[in-house]
């Protein structure tokens, strides 16, 4: 929605800035996500909205985040900043202003909120890298698929965009099962496990999750939508879709509710968001525990893929040119 939205606008995307403290990590591919509770309290990029995480319907009703994951399940966010041709001068150099909302410089002098940490710019491939881990990454696509394991700091690490990995190990170690192999290769890319010998394969290199573990996992990369307009929905009419579904597109719809739509006041934010979601499934134990943040490593292609550091006193000599390859 926010990209027609842009459009509309001439507005024309051409990268986008991160600040963070391991700049180094994001510049390999390496993206660590917030569990939603310590991304609302502590990040934000320092802008205290009240509103995060809330749905607003009509008849002044309201829906918090915490209603829909019902401790069912659990999201973690990571955000962007998009920069547009717009912030950019005749020149092709980034303009003062647009410097100063990224540094959070007012003219008060207030040094406080300052941002003080360096910068990673990607240029617009990052959403296809998105949209690459959230097709080709087996463990995300199959909830029937060994989950990795939570560090000692609770940290869960994916790596994504594996597909080809995945189906090389099948390859290698089944080499003559033709059409179970082929049914085993299927089931990377499939919800559920394919033919009669796929599920021995996959238990024989213990590949498969204990029933009482399994996840399901949504992935999406989005533009923040900015609009005042409350949710024609009622309150009871979403909750009773949440609490009958098996399906996680029902609670990603209304997550992305919560977490990519903001008030009109923060649309100079120009945010960008991965949310990443885990959900049990219906077998899974009570007392699972859900990782306190998801750290996702993505298989570079450095023909595909760009990303570069730019220190904190650089930004004000960012150009145009910096975001192509």
């Amino acid at each position: 929605k926010q990209d027609e939205v842009y459009k509309h606008e001439n507005k024309k995307a051409v990268g986008f800035i991160k600040f963070n403290p391991k700049c180094d990590e994001l510049v390999k591919g390496h993206f660590f996500l917030k569990s939603i509770e310590s991304f609302r309290d502590n990040g934000r990029d320092k802008i205290k909205d009240d509103s995060e995480g809330i749905i607003k319907l009509t008849n002044n009703e309201m829906i918090k985040y915490g209603e829909i994951l019902n401790d069912r399940a659990q999201t973690y966010i990571s955000s962007f900043t998009v920069l547009f041709s717009d912030d950019f001068d005749e020149e092709g150099k980034i303009k003062e202003t647009t410097v100063n909302k990224l540094l959070n410089k007012n003219e008060k002098g207030n040094m406080k909120d300052v941002e003080k940490r360096n910068a990673v710019i990607f240029n617009l491939s990052l959403m296809k890298s998105f949209e690459d881990m959230k097709c080709n990454t087996p463990e995300f696509v199959n909830c029937e698929i060994r989950k990795p394991n939570m560090d000692a700091d609770k940290i869960q690490r994916f790596e994504t965009n594996n597909f080809l990995c995945w189906r090389e190990k099948i390859y290698s170690t089944y080499p003559d099962l033709d059409g179970d192999c082929m049914n085993a290769i299927k089931s990377l890319k499939t919800k559920n496990l394919q033919g009669m010998n796929t599920k021995e394969i996959f238990q024989k290199q213990n590949w498969l999750e204990k029933i009482k573990n399994r996840i399901s996992i949504g992935l999406k990369g989005t533009y923040v939508y900015y609009d005042d307009k409350p949710l024609n929905t009622k309150k009871d009419v979403i909750l009773s879709e949440i609490n009958e579904t098996k399906d996680i597109e029902v609670y990603e719809r209304y997550l992305a509710e919560c977490f990519a739509r903001k008030a009109n006041k923060y649309g100079d934010q120009h945010e960008y968001r991965l949310i990443f979601s885990e959900f049990k499934e219906a077998d899974t134990k009570e007392n699972f525990v859900f990782p306190k943040g998801i750290e996702l490593e993505y298989l570079l292609k450095p023909e595909q893929w760009y990303a570069k550091e730019v220190k904190n006193n650089e930004v004000e000599n960012l150009r145009l040119e910096d975001f192509k390859k």
